[in-house]
């Protein structure tokens, strides 16, 4: 369950962040690239999670 809501970004949040496509972000999730949670139809991305995968 998400316990606090500003903990994760919407991928929309992520690509304009990085300076990503919609699409890219949505290929690196469904790729397991870049973790995230699927809840119903939407995801959800943990920031600590995008931390780690960008200074990685």
């Amino acid at each position: 369950m998400l316990s606090d809501y500003d903990d994760y970004l919407t991928p929309y949040e992520v690509a304009d962040e990085l300076a990503l496509s919609l699409t890219t972000v949505y290929n690196l999730l469904r790729s397991g690239k870049l973790p995230g949670v699927k809840i119903g139809r939407s995801w959800r991305i943990p920031r600590d999670a995008l931390e780690r995968v960008i200074y990685r």
